[in-house]
């Protein structure tokens, strides 16, 4: 159990009377009537009680430090540390005090370790001077102070190391993973097809399928185009030399025209004398045969 949860001091300060001899001090009354309240845990009305008694006296600092303490009890943390910072600017060092070690203790249930440290350190140095006047009571409180000063320091610490730990614990974790998908890839590329994951093997099967079936529809196309080509042209008897390719036909001159034109004539005339000659002799042969 955290000692300054079981000893936490929260100090209720009675007001003295500030009147004249004679008088009765109005915030005297409701101050001690807010303490009693206080006492029964009745803070709601406590706190009315405390805020009717500053009508009376507004710059006290012994009923804002009242204020502070009801709602540190509430658990309004928030509020109890605006009234303390409002009680550390009292001139009574054992006020002072008490105000700063209470204020360590606010901040640290608002999970703020560090700046806790800072009022607890004030709250030792405050009632270091103020021991031998106050006697126990301010002994008390530098002891309480000093055992939360040292509390905090080492709960840091720790906060750090488990922060600490728990940042490799996650680095660790994470190289481990990273290690483990690693030989998982080796042992997946090892295993034969019949052992990877189905998915990819029915994903490489489809694949195949595809290609088979583009490579059988290509080489149909090919078989068809070269059955077509087998009709048009008629089977060889034996291989025969194909002919040259024509001569490219040109252009022919007047003079190649007038040439041929000639020659031609002069086979037509050549073509009739011998008819007319072949003629001649058939006539003479029928004649002597008679």
């Amino acid at each position: 159990m955290i000692k300054f949860r079981t000893k936490l001091r929260i100090f209720i300060i009675p007001l003295a009377c500030t009147m004249l001899i004679g008088w009765i001090d109005p915030a005297s009354d409701i101050n001690e009537e807010g303490i009693r309240l206080y006492n029964e845990k009745s803070y709601d009305e406590a706190i009315s009680r405390f805020a009717d008694a500053q009508l009376h006296l507004p710059k006290s600092d012994s009923l804002e430090f009242n204020i502070a303490n009801t709602h540190f009890q509430e658990g309004k943390l928030p509020e109890a540390e605006k009234a303390y910072k409002n009680t550390l600017r009292s001139k009574d060092t054992s006020l002072k005090a008490k105000a700063n070690y209470n204020m360590g203790n606010t901040l640290y249930k608002q999970g703020k370790l560090n700046e806790s440290l800072d009022f607890y350190k004030k709250a030792i140095e405050l009632a270091g001077d103020r021991a031998d006047k106050n006697g126990d009571e301010m002994k008390g409180i530098k002891e309480d102070a000093k055992y939360n000063y040292e509390f905090v320091q080492k709960k840091m610490e720790e906060m750090k190391q488990e922060q600490q730990e728990r940042q490799d614990q996650e680095e660790q974790e994470k190289e481990d993973k990273e290690e483990e998908d690693k030989q998982e890839e080796q042992k997946e590329g090892d295993k034969p097809p019949e052992e990877k994951d189905p998915e990819d093997q029915e994903e490489k099967q489809d694949q195949q399928q595809k290609q088979d079936q583009e490579k059988k529809d290509q080489e149909e196309q090919d078989k068809g185009n070269r059955g077509e080509q087998q009709k048009e042209q008629p089977p060889e008897e034996g291989k025969k030399e194909s002919p040259p390719p024509p001569h490219e036909k040109k252009e022919m001159t007047k003079e190649e025209a007038e040439r041929i034109l000639q020659a031609l004539k002069q086979s037509e005339e050549s073509a009739r004398e011998m008819q007319e000659k072949e003629n001649e002799s058939a006539q003479f042969e029928t004649e002597k045969n008679w």
